[in-house]
C-alpha cells in the first residue's frame, strides 16, 4: 500500500511536470515564428544599417585619398620648385595619375546627388589645377616662371579643391552621425524584444543570443574605433593646418635665424612633448650647435659632434624608450622613464642637422608622433636648405670671393646710405682709401698665390681692427675702402694710424717663406667737410692716398678740399 501510493504521487508529479513541458512547448512553438520573423526584420535591418555605415566609411576614405592625392601633388610641385629634383617631377605625375581614377570610383561609390555635384565641382576645379601645374612646370623648365607666377594661380585652384573636400567630409560626417544614430536606436529595439521573450528563447535560442551578443560587441569596438579614428581625424586636421600655415610663413622669412623662429613657434603646437631642440651643423662640419629649443628638463648637450647621434649615422629616425636594453646616443644624458627621438634634417642629400624630442614618465613616441615628425623634418629641410641658397647668393653678390670681405658695388650702395644718414642727423662719416705699398713689386716677388694671402690677411686684419657699424670693403686690386659712420675726425684719424701701424707690424709667412716687411698708403676724406657726395669724397680720399704715396708711403694723408 505504501509503495503504491508513492508511485502515484511520483507518478501524478511526472504527469503535471509533463503538462507544464507541454504546455510550455506549446508556447514557445506559438511565439517561435513570430519571434523568428521579428528576428529576421531586425536583423535584416541592423544589416543593412552596418552596410550603410560601411558605405560611408568606404565615402570618407575615397574622400581622404583625393586629399591625400591633392596634398602629394601640392607638395611634388613646390619640391620641384625648390630643387628641380626629378623625384618631386616624379611624385607630381603619380599624385596627377592617381587623381582622376579616384574621382570616377568615387562617383561610381555613391547616387548621392548631392556628392555628386561638388565631384563634379571637384573634379572641374582638379582639372584645371592638373594643367595649371602642367604649364608651371613647362615654365619653370624653360626657366620663364618667377615664384609669384608658379603659385598663385596654382593656390588659389588648390583653396578651391580643400573647401570642396571638405564640404563633401562635413556632408558624409553628417550622414554617418545619422546613421549611427539609427542603427543606435535599431539595436536599442531589439534589446528590449530580447527582454519580452522571457526565459523559453533564451533556452531554445541561445546560440542566436550568443552570435547577436557577439554583433553587439563587434558593432561597439567599431563605435569605439570610429570615435578614435574621428579623434585622429581631427588631429591629423588642426596638424595639416598648422603646417600648411607654416609652410607658408617660411616662405615669406628671409632669413635662418626668422625661419627658426618661426619653427620653434609652431613646434611648440604641433608636438606634444616635455622638450625639444633643433640642431644644426657649423660652417665646419665637425660639430652639430643647438640653434632652438623649447620646453623644460632638456636632456640632449647643446654642442656635439656628428658620430654621437645614432640618426646621423644611419641616416633615419631613431628612438630611445628610456629601458637600459635601448640603443642611446652620447650627446643624450638619458635617464630612466625618459623617453627620446633624433629625426635626421636632410635636404636634396644634405645632412643639415637634428630634430631632437623627448617625452617624460615613459611617455613612449608612437606611429602618429613618428610620421608628423618626419614630415615637420622635411618641411624644415626644405625651408633651411632653400634659406641657405638665398643666403649663399647674397654674399656672392655682396662679397668679394678672395677676402670675405664687401665688394665695390656693395661699398657705394652702403656709402649713398650712410652719406643720407649722415645728413638727416647732422652727424660726420669719415672715408679711407688704404693701398698696400709696392704690391706689385711683392708679386713679382714672392708670386700671385702669396699676394692673394696677403689680401686675405690684410682684409681679416681690417675687419677685427674694426666696430661692427663699420663698412669693410676690397675696392679693387690691392686698395681697400672703409666707412666710418657717426666718427669724430680726431677719432678717425687716429684709429687709422693704429691701423697704419698693425698692417707695418705684420709678419707674414707663406709656405715656411718670410715675407718681409708690409706697409700700406691711406688717404682720409670727411662729410661734411671735404664733400656732400660720396663721387666727391671717393675722390678727394683717393688724391690724399697718391700724396701719401709720392711723400714716402707708409703714411696717412687728409683730404684737401678744392
Amino acid at each position: 500500500m505504501v509503495v503504491n501510493q508513492r508511485w502515484r504521487k511520483w507518478w501524478a508529479k511526472l504527469q503535471k511536470w509533463l503538462a507544464l513541458r507541454h504546455l510550455a512547448l506549446i508556447v514557445v512553438l506559438t511565439l517561435v515564428p513570430s519571434f523568428l520573423w521579428m528576428m529576421n526584420r531586425l536583423t535584416n535591418e541592423l544589416i543593412g544599417s552596418r552596410n550603410l555605415l560601411e558605405h560611408t566609411y568606404q565615402v570618407l576614405a575615397r574622400i581622404e585619398h583625393l586629399r591625400t592625392d591633392i596634398d602629394a601633388l601640392e607638395l611634388g610641385r613646390i619640391s620641384y620648385f625648390v630643387s628641380h629634383n626629378i623625384e618631386s617631377l616624379q611624385q607630381t605625375n603619380h599624385a596627377r595619375g592617381l587623381l582622376g581614377v579616384e574621382i570616377e570610383e568615387l562617383k561610381a561609390l555613391t547616387s548621392n546627388h548631392y556628392l555628386h555635384r561638388k565631384l563634379n565641382q571637384f573634379e572641374h576645379v582638379a582639372k584645371a589645377l592638373l594643367e595649371e601645374t602642367a604649364r608651371n612646370i613647362e615654365g619653370l623648365d624653360l626657366g620663364n616662371t618667377t615664384y609669384t607666377a608658379f603659385s598663385h594661380q596654382a593656390q588659389m585652384l588648390m583653396l578651391q579643391a580643400r573647401s570642396l573636400l571638405e564640404e563633401m567630409h562635413r556632408h558624409e560626417n553628417s550622414l554617418l552621425s545619422s546613421r549611427m544614430d539609427s542603427s543606435n536606436s535599431k539595436e536599442l529595439e531589439w534589446e528590449h524584444m530580447l527582454g519580452l521573450t522571457g526565459i523559453s528563447l533564451l533556452l531554445m535560442l541561445g546560440f542566436i543570443l550568443i552570435h547577436m551578443y557577439r554583433e553587439i560587441v563587434q558593432h561597439r569596438r567599431l563605435e569605439v574605433t570610429l570615435r578614435e579614428i574621428q579623434g585622429q581625424n581631427q588631429v591629423t586636421l588642426r596638424n595639416q593646418a598648422l603646417m600648411g600655415e607654416l609652410s607658408s610663413l617660411l616662405q615669406a622669412c628671409s632669413s635662418v635665424d626668422e625661419s627658426l623662429g618661426m619653427i620653434r613657434q609652431f613646434a611648440m603646437q604641433l608636438f606634444n612633448v616635455d622638450a625639444g631642440a633643433l640642431y644644426l651643423f657649423r660652417e665646419s662640419r665637425n660639430q652639430l650647435e643647438e640653434r632652438m629649443s623649447w620646453g623644460i628638463g632638456l636632456k640632449s648637450e647643446p654642442v656635439f659632434q656628428p658620430e654621437n647621434c645614432w640618426a646621423l649615422r644611419r641616416g633615419e629616425i631613431h628612438a630611445m624608450n628610456g629601458r637600459p636594453e635601448s640603443l642611446k646616443c652620447r650627446h643624450v644624458q638619458v635617464s630612466e622613464g625618459v623617453c627620446c627621438l633624433c629625426v635626421p634634417i636632410i635636404a636634396q642629400g644634405n645632412v643639415l642637422g637634428v630634430l631632437y624630442l623627448e617625452n617624460h614618465h615613459e611617455q613612449v613616441f608612437d606611429d602618429v608622433q613618428l610620421k608628423l615628425a618626419s614630415t615637420v623634418t622635411n618641411q624644415v629641410a626644405l625651408t633651411l636648405a632653400s634659406m641657405k641658397m638665398q643666403e649663399t647668393l647674397r654674399n656672392l653678390s655682396v662679397r668679394d670671393p678672395l677676402t670675405g670681405l664687401f665688394n665695390r658695388r656693395y661699398m657705394e650702395e652702403s656709402l649713398q646710405r650712410e652719406l643720407a644718414i649722415a645728413q638727416r642727423k647732422q652727424r660726420q662719416l669719415g672715408v679711407v682709401i688704404l693701398d698696400l705699398d709696392h704690391f706689385k713689386n711683392f708679386n713679382d716677388t714672392f708670386g700671385h698665390d702669396a699676394g692673394d694671402f696677403l689680401l686675405r690677411e690684410v682684409g681679416a686684419l681690417l675687419v677685427s681692427n674694426s666696430r661692427s657699424s663699420d663698412i669693410v670693403c676690397r675696392f679693387g686690386g690691392e686698395e681697400f675702402v672703409l666707412i666710418f659712420p657717426e666718427t669724430e675726425a680726431e677719432i678717425m684719424m687716429e684709429r687709422t694710424e693704429h691701423l697704419r701701424k698693425v698692417i707695418f707690424a705684420l709678419q707674414l709667412q707663406h709656405f715656411g717663406r718670410s715675407l718681409g716687411q708690409v706697409s700700406a698708403s691711406f688717404g682720409l676724406a670727411f662729410f661734411p667737410v671735404h664733400g656732400n657726395t660720396a663721387d666727391e669724397l671717393l675722390r678727394l680720399a683717393d688724391k690724399a692716398l697718391y700724396r701719401a704715396k709720392a711723400a714716402g708711403r707708409n703714411r696717412l694723408e687728409m683730404a684737401v678740399r678744392p
